[in-house]
């Protein structure tokens, strides 16, 4: 028996998939970049990439080991932080309404606090030395960039559906884990991403306050010498990690929440 031939016609444009869309934007903003460094003719002040290359091929191990220092206070940071900020999400949904109310009150009061200055006291209470600080810092970035959004997308699930599980005699982890999780997962998705880049420039700011080592330690001391070349080369490996995250995060919204993409595209 022959087998069935697909069409090619059947399958996707190349253009929409969104790893070779982020590539394609990649290569034109790096040519633009190029272009425009050139044009200018003031590699101290805007160098372009092809400088900043340069730079990298000067002492790649050293950059590496600064980047791989930096990445894991991020990783980490997000980690513990999209982690609390579930949590507290959860138990605020249980608390008395006061206390709920109370609670975001003081959440709020923090959140108004200048980043910057929380992040000096972080560092002035864990230590410069070792990445305790920095990890802490970028758990605070993704914290507040996440508990709200979380919250929010639990606490407003169908009044309807509410009812029937009530009907049912359901249990407040069957609620979370049959109505509010799923419910919630498109807005927590989406405010993952935002957390993940604040929690890059968190550890990015915890790193200028004190730190030995990492990208934020090599733009402070590049910019001590005058090498606007490194400070750009540590503003690309920053950018170049929470590319990668954001590519995690999207694959797995995909996974779990692909019928809410095709619903948003169609409609």
């Amino acid at each position: 028996m022959a087998r069935a031939v697909h069409s090619p016609r059947n399958a996707p444009p190349l253009w929409k998939n969104e790893g070779v869309r982020w590539l394609m934007f990649a290569a034109v903003a790096l040519s633009l970049w190029e272009v425009g460094a050139r044009l200018y003719n003031s590699p101290f002040l805007l160098p372009g990439p092809s400088r900043i290359l340069e730079e990298f091929l000067k002492s790649p191990a050293l950059v590496l080991a600064h980047a791989w220092i930096t990445t894991q206070e991020i990783v980490l940071g997000f980690v513990l932080g999209a982690l609390v900020a579930h949590l507290a999400a959860l138990l605020l949904i249980v608390l008395p309404e006061w206390l709920e109310d109370f609670i975001f009150r003081a959440v709020s009061t923090l959140n108004s606090i200048p980043f910057v200055a929380l992040a000096s006291l972080v560092v002035v209470w864990l230590g410069v030395g070792g990445i305790g600080s920095k990890v802490a810092i970028a758990a605070l970035y993704a914290f507040f960039a996440l508990v709200y959004f979380v919250h929010k997308g639990m606490v407003s699930t169908d009044a309807t559906k509410e009812e029937l599980l009530t009907s049912y005699s359901a249990s407040f982890v069957q609620r979370v884990r049959y109505l509010k999780l799923p419910f919630a997962l498109p807005i927590i998705f989406t405010s993952l991403k935002g957390a993940a880049m604040a929690a890059v420039n968190g550890a990015i700011v915890g790193e200028l306050f004190g730190a030995f080592q990492g990208l934020g330690f090599m733009i402070l001391d590049s910019r001590y010498v005058g090498n606007t070349a490194r400070v750009f080369l540590a503003a690309v490996f920053c950018t170049v990690v929470g590319w990668l995250l954001l590519g995690v995060l999207t694959a797995l919204e995909r996974r779990f929440v692909g019928w809410h993409l095709e619903m948003t595209r169609k409609g």
